[in-house]
């Protein structure tokens, strides 16, 4: 009788353990096991997400979306952002301060008799200048050459063909503010050479090691843009270096969301910042330790990358030296995860180094139960 209770609390036992088996079949942890195939694959990972093969047609059309998006860009920016047509020229404002010179009178020129720092004559603030045989002029809203002709045709009842030229002594009235990841934060003034952004941002004291290049926003009045001058100093997209204007704000954002993240059977699974340039799938390994040599599956190596509508898994299988080369050449973007699959061998060992605790506990309960049964 106590081998029957012994035999019936063994098959129990040993059922449980192949039910507990069975659940664990696919192993602990992340893990992946889908290729790029043709459309119409069965599987349920083709419902919630697009799957490529990383090979050279899949590489050269990312290359020409990437450059065909950062024009596009450009393009779709609000009116309110477009740059101007014509040749720039600097519109004066109240506040600053202009340095009228009459040749052959320098009597008109520095009346007071001080020196030159100190005899610009300041746009008040209802916009109008005062000049002796002239009068008020209207400065605020023209230019310095409309400004001139004023003056010019004011003059001429005085004097006999005036000679007369007009240019700015500070800029004051016009401003734009920088914040964020640059040297010296603050207000740079707008003068007269035209104020872009990467220019802007220079007169900030440049970029900190910091700052992210592909995230910089504009805003102007309520409406807001970015701008990726990644593409502009890496590339050469001079349409990303726009023009700015008079209170806008322009804010360099942080590299800390801007991480690629490298998973699975690598050296150092970590979260990697997006550097000045590109980042490939080979630096993102090699920065991470490689692929782990004892557990890692070459041939299972992909990048999830998010998309519309559904996300895009891009598969390299680098089973093959050569393979390497497409991975230097398979560009990462910001917010990639980097996946290296296991061997089923390794996912074996790791479900029966899970399970051996149980098993163990099973045994010395059965043990027990065994001895405290009737003889």
């Amino acid at each position: 009788m106590t081998t029957c209770i012994t035999m019936r609390l063994t098959t129990t036992a040993m059922c449980g353990l192949l039910a507990l088996l069975a659940g664990c079949a696919t192993g602990p942890g992340m893990q992946m096991d889908v290729q790029a195939q043709s459309r119409g694959t069965p599987g349920d990972i083709r419902q919630r997400a697009d799957i490529y093969s990383i090979d050279i047609p899949t590489v050269t059309r990312l290359k020409q979306e990437t450059a065909a998006s950062a024009g596009s860009r450009a393009v779709a920016r609000p009116a309110a952002f477009r740059t101007p047509n014509g040749v720039y020229q600097y519109i004066v404002g109240p506040g600053d301060v202009l340095r009228i010179t009459v040749f052959e009178h320098p009597e008109l020129t520095n009346p007071s008799g001080t020196a030159n720092e100190l005899s610009g004559r300041v746009v008040n603030g209802d916009g109008f200048v005062f000049f002796p045989f002239v009068g008020a002029v209207q400065a605020a809203g023209r230019t310095v050459q409309q400004i001139r002709a004023t003056l010019a045709e004011g003059l001429s009842r005085v004097l006999k063909n005036p000679q007369i030229d007009v240019s700015v002594l500070n800029f004051r009235s016009q401003r734009i503010v920088v914040s964020g990841e640059v040297r010296t934060p603050g207000v740079v003034p707008i003068t007269d050479v035209a104020p872009t952004l990467a220019e802007v941002i220079s007169q900030a004291g440049g970029l900190t090691l910091e700052a992210d290049l592909s995230g910089v926003s504009v805003t102007r009045g309520n409406a807001s843009t970015a701008v990726d001058l990644y593409s502009y100093f890496y590339n050469g997209d001079t349409a990303q270096n726009m023009r700015l204007q008079a209170g806008d704000v322009v804010n360099v954002p942080d590299r800390r969301f801007s991480k690629v993240f490298v998973l699975g059977e690598v050296g150092r699974p970590n979260s990697l910042v997006m550097p000045r340039g590109r980042l490939t799938l080979a630096e993102a390994l090699a920065d991470s330790g490689g692929v782990n040599p004892f557990s890692a599956n070459a041939g299972q190596i992909y990048v999830i990358r998010d998309g519309d509508p559904k996300p895009q898994i891009y598969h390299l299988n680098a089973a093959t030296p050569d393979a390497l080369v497409l991975a230097d050449r398979f560009d990462l973007r910001q917010r990639d995860v980097v996946f290296v699959d296991a061997v089923p061998v390794v996912r074996w060992a790791r479900i029966v180094s899970n399970i051996l605790p149980t098993a163990d506990f099973l045994r010395a309960t059965l043990n027990d139960t065994t001895r405290a049964l009737p003889r």
